[in-house]
């Protein structure tokens, strides 16, 4: 069992070669990652099987929409009917991934979820905000919250997407305990683990479909990789690449962290 778990453990890491060959050295065999922070564990016993950097404070880029998520998940209900307001909107700036949020626009909150975890969508995340908390300052205050309740005292967030801002940070550990909680979560568990998402036509806007970022979960990929159940991409340039995903094979869950990947040149997410 204790080879099983190291080989799955390995492959699990290496998963991150296909969808990011940049991580990953020429020589793998020693599992020497460019990535400039990773942390790999079980689930269920919670033992680290891999980790480097792991407490080292980084920048989260969109990975910090699984805390975004599960605060919208666990203070509304999925068909709460969410009108677009104009403050939450025009504060994305240039370059970042939106959904095209219409001011007036009427989505669920579930709809926003998908939006967010699958699209990638800042204008879902600001928008979830406003409703959840009343302004972006009492949810990014319910945020350190809750990143205080799970004891992740590594983490400070100051937007609800993951823009670059000097404090807002969090470590390649956190965020996996962060996951640990999410995926308990079973709409949190599904959205996040969605290949695609089709939004219908709503009071402002023609109907829409998104491709998930996570080209891990998208079957038609060449990077599609069957046992990850679950997972949230993120980039910005002082960011890097980033990933945090679950897999499950054999009985085993793992949870899975990647920070500082080398960057490529894209939208921000």
């Amino acid at each position: 069992m204790k080879l099983k778990m190291k080989k799955w453990s390995m492959i699990i890491i290496l998963l991150f070669v296909f969808l990011f060959p940049s991580f990953v050295s020429a020589d793998t065999e020693d599992l020497e990652l460019n990535s400039k922070a990773v942390f790999l564990m079980d689930n269920e016993s919670n033992k680290v099987l891999y980790e480097k950097n792991a407490n080292e404070k980084m920048y989260p880029a969109s990975t910090t929409k699984i805390l975004t998520a599960i605060l919208a998940l666990e203070n509304c209900k999925l068909d709460d009917v969410v009108t677009i307001n104009y403050d939450a909107v025009i504060s994305i700036p240039d370059g970042y991934s939106t959904a095209n949020l219409q001011v007036g626009e009427q989505f669920t909150v579930e709809q926003l979820l998908q939006l967010l975890l699958v699209h990638s969508a800042n204008d879902a995340a600001n928008v979830l905000a406003y409703y959840v908390g009343g302004s972006l300052d009492s949810f990014v205050s319910m945020m350190n919250t809750k990143l205080s309740d799970l004891n992740l005292d590594n983490s400070h967030f100051t937007n609800t997407y993951g823009k670059h801002e000097e404090n807002h940070y969090t470590t390649a550990h956190d965020l996996a305990i962060l996951m640990q909680y999410c995926m308990k979560n079973e709409d949190f568990r599904k959205i996040a683990g969605s290949a695609s998402c089709s939004i219908p036509t709503t009071n402002k806007y023609s109907a829409r479909s998104y491709i998930s970022t996570n080209e891990l979960l998208i079957p038609e990929s060449r990077n599609y990789y069957p046992y990850v159940i679950a997972g949230k991409t993120g980039f910005t340039t002082p960011a890097g690449e980033c990933l945090v995903s679950m897999a499950y094979k054999d009985g085993l869950e793992l949870i899975a962290v990647v920070l500082g990947g080398e960057t490529v040149n894209r939208c921000f997410c």
